[in-house]
C-alpha cells in the first residue's frame, strides 16, 4: 500500500478512502456510522505512517557575530509601574516591537532606527483584583500574533493585537499565562506563584529554537526563590526527550532565554536578586558554559525591571525605585 514515494502513498490512501466512501452510499443506515469511523481511523493511520516515514528536514542555525556595545536608546514615561516586558513582530512589518506591561495598560514601542517610539496603548478592563501583592507583578507572552498580558492589579488578562495600524485589546481569562497552555495563579496577597513552600517568581518557555544540526529544542526556565532551573529537550515531531538541565543561584525575576549568536546553544539572560531599585546588572550565560565568566555582563546604577530580546538584541528596562519612567538599553 505504501511505496517508496510517501507523498504518492498519501495520495493513494486518500483516493482509496474516497472510492470506498462512494461504494458504500447504499449501505444500511444503522451500519454506516460504524463503518465510516473504522474507515476514517484506517486512513488516519495510513497518513501517520506516511508522515513518520518522512521526518521534517532539519535546518541548522546560521551563526552570527555578536558585538556587545551597550547603548542607552531612550526613556519612556509609562505612567504606572512596569511589571513585564516582551518583544515580537505582531504588526507584521518585519521588525520586533517591545510590549511593556504596566499595572494599568500595555504599551507598544517601536524600535525602528534604534530609538524607542510609542506606537499605542491599550488599558486593562474588567474588575480590579481584590487582593494585590505589595509589589505588583505581571506576565507577557506572545502566542502566534497576539500578546497575552496580565497584571496582579486586575482579575483578567488582556489580549492585545493589531487591527491594521491600531492596537486593540480584549479581556481574557483569569490567571497568568506563563507558557502556551500553562496558566498559573498568584498565592493570595503574595507576589509569587506556587505555594508558600515553593515560591515560583517566573517561568519562561521557548519552543522556537534549534540545536546546531537543526533539531528543535524546547527550553523551560523556572525561578523558584532565587534558584533558576532550566531544562532542555530535543524534539522530533511530537516526541521530546531530555537533553540537559542547568541550575543557577541568586538571580532575579527579570530573565529571558534566547540563542543570541545562533550557534544552536541557548543563552540565559539574568539579572540580580537584590531589592527593587538597587544597583543591578544584566548577565548573559551560555547554557553549559562557565557561569562565573559568563558571556557578557553590564552593571547599572538602577534596578533592571525587565529584559527582552528584540531581533537578536538584548533590551533592558532600567528604573529607580518607585519611578514610572524607565531607561531602555540595547546591549548588543
Amino acid at each position: 500500500m505504501f511505496g517508496s514515494r510517501p507523498i504518492g502513498a498519501a495520495g493513494r490512501v486518500c483516493t482509496l478512502a474516497l472510492t470506498l466512501l462512494a461504494m458504500t452510499s447504499g449501505a444500511r443506515a444503522e451500519r454506516r456510522d460504524g463503518y465510516f469511523a473504522r474507515l476514517t481511523a484506517a486512513v488516519h493511520a495510513g497518513l501517520d505512517q506516511v508522515i513518520a516515514a518522512r521526518p521534517p528536514t532539519l535546518v541548522p542555525p546560521v551563526p552570527v557575530r555578536v558585538t556587545w556595545k551597550p547603548v542607552r536608546i531612550g526613556s519612556l514615561e509609562l505612567g504606572a509601574p512596569l511589571v513585564a516586558m516582551t518583544a515580537g513582530d505582531l504588526d507584521g512589518d518585519g521588525g520586533a516591537e517591545l510590549y511593556v506591561v504596566t499595572t494599568r495598560e500595555v504599551i507598544a514601542v517601536g524600535l525602528v532606527g534604534g530609538k524607542p517610539k510609542e506606537l499605542g496603548r491599550v488599558a486593562f478592563t474588567g474588575d480590579p483584583a481584590a487582593q494585590r501583592p505589595r509589589d505588583a507583578v505581571g506576565t507577557a507572552l506572545i502566542v502566534e500574533r497576539e500578546l497575552v498580558a496580565a497584571s496582579s492589579t486586575w482579575t483578567q488578562e488582556l489580549r492585545v493585537s493589531w487591527n491594521g495600524k491600531q492596537l486593540v485589546g480584549t479581556a481574557g481569562d483569569p490567571g497568568f499565562l506563563v507558557c502556551p497552555g500553562e496558566r498559573l495563579g498568584l498565592v493570595p496577597g503574595r507576589d509569587h506563584f506556587g505555594d508558600l513552600a515553593t515560591s515560583v517568581y517566573g517561568v519562561r518557555c521557548r519552543a522556537d529554537l534549534v540545536d546546531k544540526v537543526g533539531v528543535p529544542l524546547r527550553v523551560r526556565a523556572t525561578l523558584a526563590g532565587t534558584k533558576l532551573a532550566i531544562t532542555v529537550e530535543k524534539c522530533r515531531g511530537a516526541a521530546c526527550t531530555p537533553a540537559g538541565g542547568h541550575e543557577y543561584k541568586d538571580y532575579g525575576a527579570a530573565f529571558e532565554i534566547a540563542d543570541l549568536d545562533r550557534d544552536g546553544t541557548p543563552e540565559v539572560i539574568v539579572t540580580g536578586a537584590g531589592a527593587p531599585g538597587d544597583p543591578d546588572a544584566v548577565k548573559v550565560i551560555t547554557l553549559g558554559k562557565d557561569e562565573k565568566k559568563g558571556l557578557y555582563r553590564k552593571s547599572f546604577t538602577g534596578g533592571v525591571a525587565a529584559v527582552a530580546v528584540a531581533d537578536g538584541s538584548v533590551v533592558a528596562a532600567v528604573r529607580l525605585l518607585g519611578a514610572t519612567r524607565v531607561d531602555l538599553w540595547r546591549l548588543n
